[in-house]
C-alpha cells in the first residue's frame, strides 16, 4: 500500500545539525533541528526540495523511488517542519554546507543526491565542494528566479522585498501555484493548503525572502565548471516558469552534464510525472548515466 505523504510535523523523524551562528551569539554555534522522512531499502538517495517547499513535494515520486532505494527526504532549514534559524542567510555557501552537515548527521558516507529548482543549485554547489561524498547526482530544473515567475516572487529579490514578504498570502498561492504545473488541475485546493501550511507565518516568509534574495547562480556556475563528477539534468518540456531554452544554456557551464526532458510536464515535473521520472532516474543510476 502506497504511503500517504502530508506536510506534517508528525510524519517522519528529526536529526540535529549545528550552524555557524553569529560570533556575538551565545551559545555558539546555533543548533538546528531538521525534519526527515525515510522510505525503502537499498542505496541511499537524498531528496532536496526548492524554496517554499517541503517533504510534501515528493509525495508522488518518493514512494516509487523507494521500491529500489533507501530514499531520505529532508525539510531544509527555514522550510517545512525544520527549524527557522536566526543566523542563516540562505547563501549558496551556507545551504551547500547545510547539505553536507545533513549527510553527516544521517551517517551517510556516500549517497545519491536529487535536488529540485533552487534545491538543484544547492545540490550542485555541494557536489563541487565534496564530490567524493556523492554517487549519482540529479538536478530537476536547477534554476534561480526567472522573469516568468510570479511577480510577488520576483519582488522578493529587490530592496523592498519585505513588502512582498508581508503580503504573501494564500490568495497568491491559489493564483500562482497552478502555473508551476503543465496540468493546473493537479494543483487542487488541498495541494495549495499543504504548500501554504508551512509558509503562513513571519519566520517562514522571512526564510523564503532571504533564500530568494541570496540565490546566486553565478557562484554555482563558477564552482561546478571545475567539477568532473557527472550530473543528470532533467526538465519539463512545458515548463512555464523556466522555459526549456534554459536547459540548453546549462551546457555552457556543466562540463559533464547528461540532459533529458520530460514531455507534458511543467516546473513541478516530479509531482506530475512521477512514474516516468522514477524510471529515468533509476535507469541513470543503474546504467552508468544512460538516461535516454
Amino acid at each position: 500500500m502506497e504511503k500517504t505523504i502530508l506536510n506534517s510535523a508528525h510524519l517522519g523523524s528529526y536529526i540535529d545539525i549545528t550552524l555557524p551562528g553569529f560570533p556575538s551569539r551565545k551559545p555558539h554555534p546555533e543548533p538546528c533541528r531538521i525534519h526527515t522522512l525515510e522510505m525503502g531499502e537499498g542505496e541511499p538517495l537524498l531528496l532536496v526540495h526548492s524554496i517554499g517547499q517541503s517533504i510534501y513535494t515528493w509525495r508522488a515520486l518518493m514512494p516509487k523511488l523507494s521500491e529500489r532505494y533507501r530514499v531520505i527526504a529532508v525539510d531544509l532549514p527555514g522550510f517545512g517542519h525544520s527549524d527557522r534559524p536566526v543566523s542563516l542567510n540562505y547563501s549558496m555557501d551556507e545551504m551547500s554546507d547545510v547539505l553536507l552537515k545533513i549527510v553527516d548527521a544521517l551517517g551517510l558516507s556516500k549517497t545519491h543526491l536529487l535536488g529540485m529548482g533552487a534545491g538543484g543549485l544547492y545540490v550542485m554547489h555541494a557536489l563541487s565542494k565534496a564530490p567524493d561524498r556523492f554517487l549519482k547526482v540529479i538536478a530537476l530544473t536547477p534554476t534561480g528566479i526567472t522573469k516568468q515567475m510570479p511577480k510577488k516572487v520576483r519582488r522578493m529579490e529587490g530592496a523592498f522585498g519585505f513588502f512582498a514578504r508581508e503580503s504573501f498570502s494564500k490568495k497568491d498561492f491559489l493564483r500562482d501555484l497552478p502555473l508551476f504545473y503543465y496540468d493546473g488541475t493537479i494543483c487542487t485546493e488541498q495541494v495549495v493548503d499543504q504548500y501554504y501550511l508551512t509558509s503562513d507565518d513571519f519566520a517562514s516568509r522571512q526564510a523564503i525572502m532571504y533564500a530568494i534574495r541570496n540565490l546566486d547562480e553565478d557562484a554555482v556556475r563558477a564552482s561546478i565548471a571545475h567539477c568532473t563528477h557527472e550530473l543528470l539534468v532533467l526538465w519539463g518540456e512545458e515548463d512555464r516558469m523556466a522555459p526549456l531554452d534554459l536547459l540548453f544554456s546549462l551546457k555552457e557551464y556543466i562540463p559533464n552534464g547528461v540532459y533529458h526532458s520530460i514531455r507534458n510536464a511543467g516546473h513541478h515535473l516530479h509531482e506530475e510525472k512521477a512514474e516516468v521520472l522514477s524510471e529515468v532516474i533509476d535507469r541513470y543510476i543503474c546504467y552508468q548515466g544512460d538516461a535516454s
